[in-house]
């Protein structure tokens, strides 16, 4: 689970995330993308787990920023309140 305050951010962050995949497929750049994808499908998941996985969520998130900078608008998305964030 998120805390509760995360999880719109989380939301728009993982739709971020779909948007610069799809970018990477568009590109065909298909071995990084298989990467990405496995970090996606997990995402969310963690929405799900009892525990408060936020944390988790931010890793994810970061780890994909740290290896493709293209990511880095997900960690923002995610560090912001949910009301300063806006969809891509």
């Amino acid at each position: 689970m998120l805390r509760s305050e995360k999880q719109q951010p989380a939301l728009r962050a993982l739709n971020v995330v779909l948007v610069v995949a799809r970018s990477f497929a568009n590109d065909r750049r298909s071995k990084e993308l298989v990467n990405i994808l496995d970090v996606a499908e997990y995402l969310p998941l963690l929405f799900l787990d009892k525990a408060d996985m936020t944390e988790s969520f931010k890793e994810q998130l970061s780890y994909l920023a740290e290896k493709h900078p293209e990511f880095q608008q997900a960690v923002y998305c995610f560090d912001k309140d949910s009301e300063e964030t806006s969809l891509i």
